[in-house]
């Protein structure tokens, strides 16, 4: 009886240092990862990274460790986030977001540490362009958005534009938005807010100057709060179709819209991030693309919840 004792504490012990050993051995890469906010579509970019960089690194014997920090929409911390990992010394920064791959081109600039992003609107516009950069961008078709928009309600003449006024992402969305709209004879009314809490006051003002849909573009403050914008929408009795700018977003308050695939925008971030932490390519090789794929997503539920009939013609969008 002893003997057996013995034996299973043996083992155990062999067990114990096995798992310790597996746990303290270092990872072949070391991968930081900055997130501007937490919400749907940026967690997917995030999953969707992890997931395959881990597979094809994984495929060559080797391991990565991720060290994610969630800036919770403040700009500085993202900034923070980044100097944090430069003085790690990690191998390469993934940037979720504009304001992150902003701050982290600016802590890499004088270092070998190249840095992949994705969700950024417009690399050119948000000054990313840079040989220590590579990426994906999140960048609508925001016409097609709009055109939707117009078969959502056919008779309209007026649309709102809900963005945060800070967010340089949300005003090149807005600034095409506009010109789009205008050109199909369309009048644009303007929603800027700078906090959340202003959603209230953009829905009865789009309801007393006669907004018949309300499009909101990848804006991470309203993403992050979707509920909010409903509830504001059902509350202010101004109860407009919204199209929303992805389709996390959509699920929680608009009808409609044609939609980026974020997961999708993480893998191929993932795949780029592969090339160039393996040597196999530079980040200026890399380059940055821009999504090719755009999925309808209808949202019956919020419709019955506004009293909007979704025609059938979009409907049928679902089916094609």
């Amino acid at each position: 009886m002893k003997k057996i004792i013995i034996a299973v504490m043996l083992i155990a012990i062999i067990a114990c240092t096995a798992a310790m050993f597996t746990a303290c051995t270092p990872a072949d890469y070391n991968v930081g990862i900055v997130q501007h906010v937490q919400h749907v579509a940026l967690d997917q970019t995030n999953k969707g990274f992890r997931a395959k960089l881990t597979e094809l690194l994984a495929a060559d014997g080797k391991t990565v460790k991720f060290k994610n920090n969630n800036a919770g929409g403040d700009v500085s911390a993202n900034t923070t986030a980044a100097q944090t990992l430069v003085n790690q010394r990690v191998d390469m920064i993934f940037a979720i977001a504009t304001p992150s791959a902003q701050a982290v081109l600016s802590e890499i600039k004088n270092t070998q540490i190249p840095m992949v992003f994705s969700a950024v609107t417009s690399a050119t516009e948000a000054d990313l362009v840079n040989d220590m950069v590579a990426g994906t961008t999140d960048m609508n078709d925001i016409a097609k958005q709009i055109d939707l928009m117009l078969e959502l309600v056919p008779n309209a003449d007026k649309f709102g534009v809900m963005y945060t006024t800070s967010e340089p992402n949300s005003n090149i969305q807005r600034d095409i938005a506009k010109k789009y709209m205008e050109s199909k004879g369309i009048e644009y009314v303007d929603g800027g807010i700078s906090e959340t809490d202003d959603v209230q006051n953009v829905f009865k003002r789009f309801q007393s100057q006669g907004v018949d849909c309300v499009y909101i573009p990848t804006d991470n403050k309203l993403a992050a709060a979707p509920d909010t914008v409903h509830s504001f929408n059902m509350s202010t009795q101004a109860k407009l179709p919204v199209v929303c700018g992805e389709s996390g977003m959509n699920d929680k308050c608009g009808i409609a819209t044609y939609g980026v695939d974020y997961y999708a925008i993480g893998v191929r971030a993932g795949e780029m991030a592969y090339e160039i932490i393996t040597g196999k390519k530079t980040p200026k090789e890399v380059g940055y693309e821009d999504p090719s794929a755009f999925e309808i997503s209808i949202n019956e539920n919020i419709a019955k919840e506004l009293g909007f009939t979704i025609p059938q013609s979009v409907l049928d969008k679902k089916n094609k």
